[in-house]
């Protein structure tokens, strides 16, 4: 029997087609809206946030303070509104660890409007308080000094954080959470609640996913993230929290992020992103003055 083969070349062009399919990560959703400054960090690395450009797994979406809004469109027909001054992570990977909290989102701070498709959308985390169940259109803001969670139109369920007591709420409800007092829950939102509400979420806008599918844009030249972009998601809630890294740098220098090992590999750290990260050096027996 003769054996059949092909030509190396073409194996090589095969292997070219099928590798980026199997190793590329996979899409969740598409950035259908750029309106002010927005960046994505992924892989230790920032790029300009850019009208389709496709968004995957434990993504990181940051708008700037000037910002007017940033729409994110989700393969599950759901729609993601960022205004200005705002951090999400996409499907963080340590959601599975929230247990009932369930979050395929994180908001660490400002404004989000959601708008579901379908099915009910599983559960958006913050520091002060969980939605879940959404069936409709919320708008949620995280703040330093209060948490408001307004479903605008459907219905929800909510609780503070990793609570398990829940609050349903309907079409104009609010729950609200200031500093450490006790969160309540109202027909309207409070006096003052959705002071600062962009305004670019009183706008109905078409969806345009659609026109990016065939030609989706892609990621320009990435900038490496510094510890200190991060820090705030590196020092979050134990939910999120990385393994305890250190900065060692010379004076002067920029800080390099190490792990105690012996052999230098990457190292994920714990659902937030993968650093590239250095063999730990000796340590020094000099003294720091």
């Amino acid at each position: 029997m003769k054996r059949l083969t092909l030509p190396r070349a073409a194996l090589l062009a095969l292997w070219g087609v099928l590798l980026p399919g199997c190793c590329a990560a996979a899409s969740i959703g598409i950035v259908t809206i750029v309106d002010g400054e927005a960046s994505l960090l992924r892989d230790a690395q920032r790029f300009a946030a850019a009208e389709g450009l496709r968004v995957r797994d434990e993504d990181i979406v940051r708008t700037g303070a000037d910002a007017r809004l940033v729409r994110i469109e989700l393969s599950d027909g759901s729609a993601l509104d960022l205004g200005p001054d705002t951090e999400l992570m996409l499907q963080p990977r340590a959601g599975g660890r929230f247990g009932e909290r369930a979050a395929t989102l994180y908001l660490a701070r400002g404004w989000l409007k959601v708008a579901s498709a379908g099915q009910p959308l599983a559960g958006i985390a913050s520091p002060s308080a969980d939605l879940r169940a959404l069936v409709g259109t919320a708008v949620l803001h995280a703040g330093p000094e209060a948490t408001l969670v307004f479903v605008e139109a459907g219905q929800a369920r909510v609780a503070e954080a990793g609570a398990a007591h829940e609050v349903a709420l309907g079409d104009g409800d609010a729950f609200v959470r200031r500093g450490r007092e006790a969160a309540t829950s109202a027909r309207r939102p409070p006096p003052g609640g959705l002071a600062g509400l962009p305004r670019a979420f009183a706008d109905s806008l078409p969806r345009r996913a659609a026109r990016f599918q065939a030609r989706p844009a892609e990621p320009g030249r990435g900038l490496p993230v510094t510890r200190a972009e991060l820090a705030s998601w590196i020092d979050a809630e134990p939910a999120l929290r990385t393994p305890r890294v250190a900065a060692h740098a010379a004076p002067r220098s920029r800080p390099t992020v190490i792990v105690q090992r012996a052999e230098p590999r990457p190292v994920r750290l714990d659902g937030l992103m993968t650093w590239p990260l250095a063999a730990a050096p000796a340590p020094s027996t000099e003294t720091t003055r």
